[in-house]
């Protein structure tokens, strides 16, 4: 007789925001790093969710103990349009009276607080840009750091050594006002709510199977966007990101015009081009139509002058098998199975069963699984972030 059901299991669930909605993939892990998929609930009520006392957030008595711990953690990925992460590569010098002594965490959170002094405003109002929202209506939900070296040389953390200079990257975190107050509870709760831009996680999962730098194009119906992941100047990870300027919605309003469709059946003609469900003549048709358009898409690539490989993450299937060449460059999907094996997990589905969400939800939670960022540093960081948080 199995005894499976004896094995503990940590249980997660992973949602995915974007501006259509939230889905979430309820998933669990046993003690052999098994990924058992539960379901997938599209639109799903985060609130609703957290309203029930056996799920909910967690409950502390005055004593500090909790009374009530949620059944499943909860991570996000989130869309583009909806968060953006700004990295802030630091290096400051230490003042001479201490140079002698270890460093210690009031001493770190004065460089860290001077530093986001000066640098949150413009921060800001990059990310108002990216997200395009007011000022007001940019919410800065995370700020978290890492990359430490103490006069150049690496270190876990740099509280309780001695140096002259300390060298960090800030990765600062900021979302609408909007998915703000729609998650104000989980951003507020106890345990850590991790909270990423899903392009991010599946750039910082790639990069434990592939060298940087690493770039990854993002297509939406609406909006696009190149995302590389390099070393700065400071030989520190530095995430950049970009508009990649094409999106689906050029082809569907192109099926439109030639088919006079509307928005629906251009998308049902385009799905039924891609799985060969057209007829010869019909698809010749088609093709004509959409061919122009992807050339465009091709045409982005090259502008770009990416180097050597970028990788997709694509809203909808291309017409192209991949990995394809443009130019020099290869294009290629993320090989989830590899990053997979990499981190030592098993999937008990196949990823190509759940192709258009399985690994948006993955990323996210890969990064969170491994992240260093709980921290006895960062988690004191994140006890003062509520200042900056309007």
């Amino acid at each position: 007789m199995s005894l499976d059901f004896l094995k503990p299991k940590e249980k997660f669930l992973i949602l995915e925001i974007s501006p259509k909605g939230t889905d979430g993939i309820f998933l669990d892990i046993d003690e052999d790093r098994n990924l058992i998929f539960k379901k997938f609930q599209k639109n799903i009520d985060i609130k609703k969710y957290l309203k029930l006392s056996t799920i909910g957030l967690s409950q502390k008595s005055f004593e500090g103990k909790y009374i009530l711990k949620p059944v499943r953690k909860i991570i996000a990925g989130v869309d583009s349009s909806l968060a953006t992460t700004i990295s802030v590569p630091v290096e400051k010098d230490r003042e001479d009276f201490l140079k002698n002594n270890e460093i210690t965490f009031v001493e770190f959170e004065n460089l860290f607080s001077q530093t986001m002094a000066s640098v949150i405003s413009k921060c800001k109002s990059e990310a108002s840009l990216r997200l395009g929202v007011e000022n007001i209506d940019t919410i800065l939900v995370s700020a978290k750091v890492g990359h430490f070296k103490i006069d150049s040389e690496p270190v876990e953390s740099p509280i309780s050594l001695i140096g002259n200079k300390i060298s960090f990257v800030i990765d600062l975190t900021f979302t609408t006002r909007k998915v703000f107050e729609e998650f104000k509870g989980l951003f507020s709760a106890p345990e850590e709510f991790f909270f990423i831009e899903s392009p991010n996680a599946s750039l910082r999962a790639l990069k434990r199977v592939r060298k940087l730098p690493l770039a990854l194009i993002v297509l939406g119906e609406e909006d696009s966007w190149l995302y590389i992941l390099a070393k700065g100047n400071s030989k520190n990870d530095v995430l950049y990101r970009e508009k990649f300027n094409w999106a689906f919605s050029s082809l569907f309003d192109a099926i439109q015009k030639d088919f006079s469709v509307g928005s629906v059946a251009s998308k049902e003609l385009y799905e039924a081009y891609i799985k060969n469900k057209m007829s010869k003549m019909a698809s010749r048709v088609f093709k004509k139509t959409i061919d122009p358009v992807f050339e465009l898409f091709l045409k982005e690539i090259k502008n770009k002058k990416i180097q050597n490989f970028v990788y997709l993450d694509s809203k909808y299937d291309l017409p192209y098998e991949l990995p394809f060449k443009v130019g020099k460059v290869s294009v290629s999907n993320i090989p989830i199975s590899e990053i997979l094996s990499d981190v030592d997990f098993s999937l008990n589905i196949k990823a190509d069963d759940h192709k258009g969400f399985i690994f948006g939800h993955l990323s996210p939670f890969i990064e969170a699984f491994f992240d260093k960022d709980v921290s006895n540093l960062n988690k004191k960081i994140r006890k003062r972030l509520h200042w900056l948080v309007e």
